[in-house]
This record gives structure tokens, sequence and C-alpha cells, in this order.
């Protein structure tokens, strides 16, 4: 991407007229939920924001619906990434070569690690309540005389941790995300369609309804199928594609709705939906070229309008549209500036009802009647992901500007069983080293035990030769 591209995209700013529009916005958005600015009440020494204190990062993951992440998990180590000297990573069983990589290899030796054991509870509530967990990260904050917690998805738990140090250590723990409520809403599909619709228009969106119980789904998907349409049904408050089910319309526009009923309850109860309403159906784009995620920052409403960290287009993969990597966006200048500015008037209104930090959103590019390409907002993801934690870390790596050419992959290699040591062995020459390279490869978790998850990213000074820089390593990887 073009460096004059960048800087217009996170140098881009909202209009009065536009500020004015998210101000009503919002204001109707309250007065219909008030709670979702006053769901902050944690006690006298938890606070909203990044304190100046070392952060105590939490990478799990399994709060999120249907997301089965594999046991022992290893994407939660991506928060590691985020890490600075005197930082904290939580997780359920750190990856000892990984630990090393992130200390030696990317010149991190400050940042420690707590094992916080396996279990099916959150990883913040194992934490809170046992005991062992609990006084070690009491210590932390006691040490430095407050902490910031900063978790992969902010939730509930995550805020009475913070209530739970605080009021042991009687010192100000941060909670560097948004609140319970207001992460729930933005992180719900549903919610996040009728939001992006009221600000943008009824084009912004695919055609989307709700259905609140087994047979109006039913009837919903055999009224989008008669259409002639591709139908997606989503469970609305879990990740990317993983509540996601795609029909073909021909498959079920003449089936009795009793046999699509028990179809649709068949396949979700498969990916883990324990029955909860309502359900997200809707038409699945068919004419999409290109699947752009808008990174976004949200600072509090005092400090600055929201701002776009940069614009990625997702690979994704199979029929649900698995999310498997992404780049930064080499689409032309005015659809980049068309994405930048309605991402940026749907996060004003997210910012006037109290979303802080960070959180990204998903679209779809379609061609319109003339040919041209319109955008189709799908979802918020109210959390860090797979593109938000190694663009930040890309930044950090290098010590400011972030490199112009990124690529990352989060795939599984199922023809080989690699451990940390295979990766980095295989990696070694084109690996980035902070004080030894300018670009190179940046191992972002460790491969899984059981199938070989590899999430990595390429940084270079062009998107053509990150591009070429993440070849070499697929290819050195499959030899």
């Amino acid at each position: 991407m073009p460096n004059n591209v960048a800087k217009s995209i996170t140098g881009a700013q909202l209009s009065l007229q536009d500020c004015r529009e998210a101000d009503q916005h919002a204001a109707r958005l309250v007065r219909d939920e008030p709670a979702l600015k006053s769901a902050l009440d944690f006690g006298p020494y938890v606070a909203q924001g990044k304190g100046q204190y070392p952060a105590i990062l939490i990478g799990d993951q399994s709060e999120i619906p249907l997301l089965s992440p594999p046991t022992p998990p290893v994407l939660d180590h991506r928060m590691a990434l985020l890490g600075h000297d005197s930082d904290l990573v939580v997780l359920d069983r750190p990856d000892p070569d990984f630990c090393d990589y992130i200390n030696s290899t990317l010149k991190k030796p400050g940042v420690s690690w707590l094992a916080a054991g396996s279990g099916a509870e959150p990883v913040a509530r194992r934490c809170r309540e046992d005991p062992k967990l609990r006084a070690s990260l009491e210590a932390v904050v006691a040490r430095a005389g407050g902490a910031t917690l900063q978790s992969y998805l902010t939730s509930g738990n995550t805020w009475r941790l913070a209530q739970s140090l605080g009021e042991a250590t009687r010192m100000c723990v941060h909670v560097n995300g948004p609140s319970p409520r207001i992460a729930r809403r933005a992180n719900d599909k549903i919610w996040f369609t009728a939001l992006a619709r009221s600000v943008l228009g009824s084009d912004a969106v695919p055609p989307t309804m709700s259905a609140y119980g087994p047979a109006a789904a039913a009837g919903l998907v055999r009224r989008v199928a008669r259409q002639g349409n591709q139908i997606v049904i989503k469970v609305p408050d879990s990740a990317g594609s993983a509540g996601n089910i795609r029909l073909e319309s021909e498959h079920v526009s003449r089936v009795p709705l009793a046999v699509i009923q028990k179809f649709l309850q068949r396949q979700l109860a498969a990916l883990g939906w324990r029955g909860g309403y309502p359900l997200l159906v809707g038409v699945w784009d068919s004419d999409v070229t290109c699947s752009p995620s808008v990174q976004m920052w949200l600072p509090r409403p005092e400090t600055g309008q929201p701002h776009a960290d940069g614009i990625f287009e997702q690979r994704v993969s199979g029929l649900r549209a698995a999310f498997v990597g992404g780049a930064r966006s080499t689409l032309p200048d005015h659809i980049q500036a068309r994405l930048t500015h309605e991402a940026l008037r749907i996060a004003a209104v997210l910012q006037r009802v109290g979303y802080y930090g960070r959180c990204s959103f998903d679209a779809v590019l379609v061609r319109d009647g003339n040919g041209g390409l319109r955008p189709h907002w799908i979802e918020c993801n109210g959390r860090w992901g797979g593109v938000s934690i190694p663009m930040t870390a890309a930044k950090s790596l290098v010590g400011g500007t972030p490199p112009e050419g990124l690529v990352m992959v989060q795939t599984t290699d199922g023809d080989r069983r690699l451990s940390m040591l295979d990766l980095i062995r295989c990696l070694d020459p084109i690996l980035y080293r902070p004080d030894a390279s300018t670009e190179g490869m940046v191992i972002v978790a460790p491969p899984g035990r059981v199938t070989s998850e590899l999430t990595l990213m390429a940084m270079a000074g062009s998107q053509d030769r990150a591009e070429r820089l993440m070849e070499m390593a697929l290819t050195r990887l499959s030899l």
C-alpha cells in the first residue's frame, strides 16, 4: 500500500455533520438501553483505560460462543506479541520454546509468563477464584503500584478480576477495553447489522432478518430461498464463521418447513449451539470480490475521535468463509476512502454509547447494478483478532511507523506435526530479528500439538516483498 494511502486512512476525520448524526444515533440507542453507558461500576479501585503500570495480558478465547480452540490452546499466545518490559502474559499452558522466542529472538526479555492451567472456566475467572493464581497477580499489582488488564475479549470476568485485584491491593487496576454490556452488543451480528443499517442506510448491509424460534428460522430460510438467493444462518454472538451455516436456494426452496427446521437444528447442534435465539437469517452475497476489514481504535470520547489503523483484505476458505489470513489492502484509493469513512461513522456511534478499545469492522465488496463496488457491512469484532494483534505488534517491533508490507497467515498444516523448534529451524534464515533486520517472518503463535497451526506474519518495506516472504516461508515449511 503506497504511503500516501496509509496516511489518508489513519489520518481520516469525521465532519461536524457526521459527528452530529452520530450524537443523534447514540442518543436513540441509550434512550432504549440506558445501561449501555452505566455498566462500569466495579468499585473505586477499577478504571477504564491504560494506566502507567505493567500490563497483564490474557489471550483466552474460550468465552467466544462456538469457538473450539485445540487443547491445549495455542492462539492465546498471540497476545504476548503486545507485551513490553515488565508485562505478564497469562496462558493456559505456556509453550516454553515460544516464550523463549518472544524473550530472546524478538528481544522482549522483560515479558514474564504465568500458567493458569487447564480448566473449563475462562482464564480470567480462574485467576480470580484460584488462590495461588490470584496471589501471583496481586503480587504483580502490589509491586508495581497498579496494573492494566488487557484481554483478547474484554468480558465481565475481566472486569471482576480487576475488581478483585484492586480491592485486595487497594491500588488502581485499569481495564483496557469496553464494558461487558457494550462488548456483547458490538459482537452481536444482529445488533451490529441494525446499527450499520441505521447509520449508513439499508443498502449498507445484506438483507438480514432475525428468527426468534425454530419454526420462524425455517420459514425465513425458505422465504430467502424462493427469492433465488444463497442463504446464511448465523449464531449472532459467535466469532467469524464459527456459527455459520450456508445453504443453496435450490436445495431448500421446495422442502417442507418441518424438514428445514429439523435440518437446521441438527446442523446448529453440530456446531455446538445450545438453542439460544434469535438467529440471524440472511442473504449470502454471491457476487463478492473482496472481504476487507477496517482495523479500528476507539479512544475515550474526551481524548478524540475513533481512528482507522489500516484496511486489510481478509483471506477466507470454505463454504463458511473461515479466516485463514489477511494482507494490507491494495484496493483502489476511492474504495479505501469509502470504507474508512463508513467505518468511522459506525465507530463514532459505538464510541458515544460507551465502546472503548480495539475493534474491527468486516465487510464484503459486492458488484452493484452499474458494475461498481459497494460495501456490505457484516460484523464487528469487538475484541483483538488475527489481524489487529500482529498489525499492532509490527508497529512496536519496528519502533514506530508500521511496515508498509504486512501479510498474515492463520491456517492448519495437516500434513506435518511441527513443534515450535521445528518452526524456528525451518524459518531461521528469514526470521525477523530486531537487531539484525528490517524485514522478515514473525511467528505469531506456536503450532498446535494435535494439528500444526501455522500463525505467521511477514513484514517488509512493500506489499509485494511481504507476499514473497510469506511464499518463501510456506515453501520452506512444505519441504
